[in-house]
């Protein structure tokens, strides 16, 4: 369990987008660098795409360099 407070946040309003503050709807800076308890959080599906896409692009590398390798 973590705590954190947001630059952007001024009471209940996102400075930033100029509405309510939801952490981690789109726009927000948390939006796919963070995982929410909240399973309805779009962060959650960018956040995993964004690991999905880190990891085939590094297999992708690992799979170049072991063809380069042989």
């Amino acid at each position: 369990m973590g705590g954190w407070t947001c630059s952007h946040q001024r009471g209940e309003v996102c400075d930033l987008l100029k509405s309510s503050c939801e952490p981690g709807m789109k726009g927000c800076t948390l939006y796919g660098k963070a995982l929410f308890a909240d399973l309805a959080t779009p962060s959650n599906e960018a956040l995993k795409r964004r690991e999905e896409t880190k990891r085939a692009k590094n297999m992708q590398e690992f799979i170049k360099s072991a063809k380069s390798g042989i």
